[in-house]
Order: structure tokens, then C-alpha cells, then sequence
């Protein structure tokens, strides 16, 4: 009974973080309009809301759970998850309104991971002006 508890809490997870626009991440003009975890693979989109331009995008993808057990522990409630690692993923420039597809496969040491969190940053450039200029 208590596995089938632990399922319920990462499904309720893991339905939140999948749901569009929940995993905002550092920079609010860059969102993750979906995502969904498989067993080894985190795939989503992002978009690019903003007017600008976004260039060397990175989304960093935060793990957390209870790290050091690899037996069920009973805890207060009240006990937050901690994080228990994070993995990188860079994508192409992003013109404003545009959407890009990611993956990541998710290292074996982060796979008990709980939850997760999207970070997504990027540089900006105005629109017009960081195009390259070709004589």
C-alpha cells in the first residue's frame, strides 16, 4: 500500500510539471510549452515569448528526490526534497514567437529523481540589430 502512495505523489509530480506553461523556468521570456518524462528521457519545447532574440539558449533541468537511500525511509512531511543533480541541454538561436523540440536522456543517477524544474536562459539580442551584416 505505501508503494502504491509513493506511485500516486510522483504521478501527481510529475502531472504538474507536464502541464503547459507550469515549468516556467529563470527567464520568464523563454517558457516550456510542454514536456513529459520517460524512464531515461526528459523531451519538450520551448518557445521564445519575447520580442527579442534569443541566442546560445541552455536549459538546465534540476533532479530532485532524497538523495544517499536507496530504501524507503519514512519522513515528516515537512522534509523538502532536495536537489540531487542537474543536466545541461543547448539549443539553436530562437527568433521571437519561435518553438524549438529538446531531449535530454537523463543520467542513471538522477532516474529515482521525484520531481524536476527547467531553467531555461539565453542571451538577448534586439531583433533587427544582432543580424549579421554580409558585404
Amino acid at each position: 500500500m505505501q508503494m502504491a502512495f509513493r506511485q500516486l505523489a510522483v504521478t501527481i509530480t510529475l502531472a504538474a510539471v507536464l502541464l503547459p506553461g507550469a515549468a516556467l523556468g529563470a527567464n520568464k521570456d523563454l517558457v516550456i510549452v510542454k514536456s513529459e518524462r520517460w524512464i531515461d528521457t526528459i523531451k519538450g519545447t520551448v518557445k521564445n515569448v519575447s520580442a527579442d532574440r534569443a541566442e546560445e539558449v541552455v536549459i538546465v533541468i534540476r533532479f530532485y528526490g532524497q538523495p544517499g537511500t536507496s530504501t524507503p525511509v519514512r519522513r515528516p512531511r515537512s522534509t523538502r526534497h532536495q536537489e540531487v543533480g542537474q543536466q545541461t541541454v543547448r539549443l539553436a538561436t530562437l527568433e521571437p514567437g519561435q518553438e524549438a523540440p529538446f531531449e535530454v536522456e537523463i543520467a542513471e543517477k538522477h532516474r529515482k529523481a521525484t520531481s524536476f524544474k527547467f531553467e531555461p536562459h539565453a542571451i538577448w539580442r534586439k531583433g533587427s540589430s544582432a543580424r549579421p551584416h554580409r558585404h
